[in-house]
């Protein structure tokens, strides 16, 4: 794909937080088959194709509480430009419909932030929904709005108008890395085999952000098919976990490993292993509530995990056995421990199942 023509070039990838995220969306519709490829800051702010048939999706979010857009505000000629270029060209449409090809079946998608005013809210439509017809003022009023704009492949402004589709989105970057959140959550689960952690979901979605922040930053764009995606996320989970999909022996290794620097024996680390395994198909067959104590407990342990990692590199833990002591003291005193409600022995093999999806849980890496 070639440089998107109202930009001339890639942007500066301040401010675009909310643009990232919505991207991110739209990579995951992708994996569900709405999408065959994806790209960003391409031809558009995002590009999403059904085989060979564009959709052109333009973000624009407003700030501040009773701002909206309406007919007139995305038919607006953009103010800050000299006089003489003040035209239907540089507002948000203009932009939108102009500059690329425009194959039959192609469709035009301006995301907002905001419930826009009622002679623009016919256009709306739900994420991976279609709209209703527009009424035919309401179709002429932005026509007439956009007149004088030259299309390609034969196309005019009417056109462009009935492929025009408003997505209205969450309110704030934090609302729909939330969406994205919800939405991770199994498709990490089946790459595990098990619920993943609330952090290391977080983990994987900022992991992801970054990647389309870096990407949409470099000289040329990309098309990302669901293959290519797929092998993104599964690289950053694998990052963040240490774990393969496969179910091959490198949990083992990679518990064992962790372990070594703790002083634990080879022998006591396979049966933590073996421990670890039983916590987990446990884990998978509890429902409800069940889940809900083991998820909470298991948290408990990731954040005694964190402090001691935090300690251990500030100097007043020490590394390798000292800081394996000192996490296994604080699990002990844990009150769902002292109270018998978890075994010690369960207790550690939460730890287990937590060190093998961590980095460097008991010594900095050299």
């Amino acid at each position: 794909m070639t440089l998107a023509p109202a930009d001339g070039g890639r942007r500066s990838r301040r401010g675009f937080l909310y643009q990232d995220a919505v991207t991110l969306l739209d990579c995951l519709d992708m994996l569900d088959g709405h999408w065959t490829e994806v790209s960003w800051e391409d031809l558009e702010d995002i590009l999403c194709l059904r085989g060979d048939v564009p959709v052109y999706r333009q973000v624009k979010t407003v700030e501040g509480p009773g701002k909206r857009h309406s007919i007139a505000d995305v038919c607006r000629p953009d103010m800050s430009k000299k006089e003489a270029n003040r035209t239907a060209e540089s507002s948000y449409l203009g932009k939108l419909f102009m500059g690329k090809p425009l194959p039959e079946g192609t469709r035009f998608t301006l995301i907002v932030n905001e419930t826009p005013f009622a002679d623009l809210y016919p256009f709306a439509c739900e994420r991976g929904g279609k709209r209703e017809p527009v009424s035919s003022a309401t179709h002429t009023k932005v026509v007439g709005k956009l007149s004088g704009l030259s299309l390609r492949d034969g196309r005019d402004v009417g056109w462009c108008v009935d492929r025009l589709d408003v997505l209205i989105t969450a309110r704030t970057t934090e609302h729909v890395e939330s969406e994205a959140h919800r939405r991770l959550v199994p498709l990490i689960k089946d790459y595990l085999g098990q619920e993943p952690l609330v952090t290391e979901v977080d983990e994987v979605l900022s992991g992801l952000a970054q990647y389309i922040a870096r990407s949409a930053a470099e000289l040329r764009p990309r098309s990302h098919t669901a293959e290519d995606f797929r092998a993104i996320l599964d690289g950053c989970i694998r990052k963040v976990t240490g774990l393969r999909s496969d179910g091959s022996t490198e949990r083992l290794m990679t518990l064992q490993q962790k372990l070594r620097p703790a002083g634990v024996l080879e022998a006591e680390a396979e049966r933590q292993h073996e421990s670890m395994l039983a916590f987990r198909q446990a884990q998978r067959s509890t429902v409800g509530l069940g889940r809900q104590r083991i998820a909470a407990f298991a948290d408990k342990v990731y954040a005694i995990c964190q402090l001691a990692s935090a300690r251990r590199r500030g100097g007043s833990i020490a590394t390798g056995q000292l800081a394996y002591a000192a996490i296994l003291e604080a699990i002990l005193q844990l009150p769902e421990v002292q109270s018998g409600e978890v075994d010690f022995s369960q207790a550690v093999a939460v730890l287990s199942d937590i060190t093998a999806r961590c980095q460097n849980r008991y010594e900095d890496a050299s």
